[in-house]
């Protein structure tokens, strides 16, 4: 038998020996713990104020949590760090239950932490200066905390009314008696009110008007109505009962009386404001300023008392005698070319 057989068969019989046997299994052993020990994982658990420490050859904290038993809910909400050197955090946070109070309704939220103004963003509120909060933006929110939060909005706005126009009748002596004539159509005016207004969650608390402005004057409608009543509104003493002045210094008769209209605002020559009641006169027969009453000799047409405030040049040459002043064009032309008795009075 050569040599290397003969250590091939002291090999086996040593392998068949007890010694062996022990060695063997305690190298087994020692190969077994140097793995798993290569392949666990140190994981630190914070739950709330609880550490657990844990040993685990599981990766995912899902898994590593339910080896340890430990629960999570829909709400709460967990970290992990992920594993450097063969450690690992986790950090579970516990949701708990808030109330919010907006818009009259009373709302269960779940949160996990934070501040009352993140909780207002997370439910699509972004309050601002004006707005009402029962706990400051800054403040964290802590378990059974009741937010009352009310929207404030201010805006100014600018409302349109309507100015309705009167409809008037006015007695006259231009038409004939019983007759009516449309002098002057109406039409609306407007008027823009500004209100500065307060609402708190969708209801209005304030109402202030801040100014008013008519834009458009109403424009009254004018009906003339035929009864023998004098256009001039003035009255300069009694008279008798045939319609003349009980007093009277001179009475020119027969005159040439006129119509004229120069708009709203005009002035006469002698510095009055035209209006019912002033006349155009030729001065060197009837001074300005001086009263009159003018009506025609059978009383079917009246102008009444009157002041002489204006002159033109029919006058001063003689063509007409008196030009009564009327508000209205339309007046002046039914005025038309009338014989009158002129009572100067002073």
């Amino acid at each position: 038998m050569n040599f290397m057989m003969k250590k091939a068969l002291g090999l086996l019989k040593l392998m068949q020996t007890r010694v062996f046997a022990v060695g063997f299994l305690s190298l087994s052993m020692a190969v077994t713990v140097y793995s798993l020990s290569a392949m666990t994982n140190v994981v630190y658990i914070y739950d709330g104020d609880q550490l657990i420490l844990t040993y685990t050859t599981k990766e995912q904290p899902q898994e590593i949590l339910e080896e340890k038993g430990i629960t999570t809910l829909a709400y709460d909400k967990v970290d992990f760090s992920g594993f450097h050197d063969k450690e690992a955090e986790i950090n579970i946070h516990r949701a708990f239950e808030v109330f919010l109070t907006t818009r009259g309704e009373r709302f269960s939220v779940m949160v996990t932490g934070g501040t009352v103004g993140e909780l207002l963003n997370g439910m699509g509120i972004t309050p601002d200066g004006d707005d009402m909060l029962s706990h400051p933006e800054g403040m964290y929110v802590a378990p059974g905390d009741d937010i009352v939060y009310k929207e404030v909005f201010q805006d100014r706005i600018v409302e349109e009314e309507v100015l309705p126009y009167e409809s008037l009748v006015r007695e006259t002596s231009l038409i004939p008696k019983g007759r009516t004539r449309l002098l002057q159509s109406g039409s609306e005016g407007l008027k823009t009110l500004t209100y500065d207004r307060t609402s708190i969650d969708g209801e209005l608390t304030q109402n202030d008007l801040v100014s008013e402005k008519i834009v458009k004057q109403p424009v009254d409608k004018i009906t003339l109505k035929g009864t023998g009543a004098a256009i001039s509104p003035l009255d300069f003493g009694p008279l008798d009962q045939s319609g003349k002045p009980v007093q009277y210094k001179a009475v020119l008769q027969n005159q040439v009386a006129t119509g004229y209209n120069a708009g709203r605002g005009a002035w006469g020559a002698s510095g009055n404001n035209l209006s019912y009641g002033h006349v155009a006169v030729n001065p060197a027969v009837i001074p300005y300023n001086s009263k009159l009453y003018i009506t025609s000799s059978d009383g079917s047409f009246v102008y009444g008392y009157a002041i002489a405030s204006d002159t033109g040049i029919g006058l001063l040459s003689g063509v007409i005698d008196v030009d009564l002043y009327y508000e209205t064009y339309l007046e002046s032309c039914l005025n038309g070319r009338r014989t009158v008795d002129i009572y100067i009075l002073e």
